[in-house]
């Protein structure tokens, strides 16, 4: 697995089913039987990959709403699409 740039796309993976419950979300992996549940950053990264989006906007969009520096949000972001690559939750390319 390549290491994540700026300009790497992020997507969720197919039959993933998701349901919002407040400030966290839940996903439960179809196939799998798993079930994911994540806190507020996680579910706010959750949301922005409603549709495809590249790293370095995710990151834009998420400095807009939360206090957090570049710098951190890049490598919390990265590790965190990394970490959901590899439970099959999100694809990146």
């Amino acid at each position: 697995m390549s290491a994540l740039t700026d300009t790497s796309i992020a997507a969720r993976a197919d039959n993933k089913v998701a349901a919002d419950l407040g400030e966290q979300t839940v996903i439960m992996d179809i196939e799998s039987g798993y079930y994911f549940q994540l806190n507020q950053s996680g579910a706010a990264i959750w949301g922005q990959l409603e549709t495809p989006m590249a790293l370095a906007e995710i990151c834009a969009r998420l400095k807009a709403r939360f206090e957090v520096d570049a710098q951190t949000c890049r490598a919390e972001v990265g590790e965190f699409l990394e970490l959901m690559r590899d439970k099959g939750l999100v694809t990146i390319r």
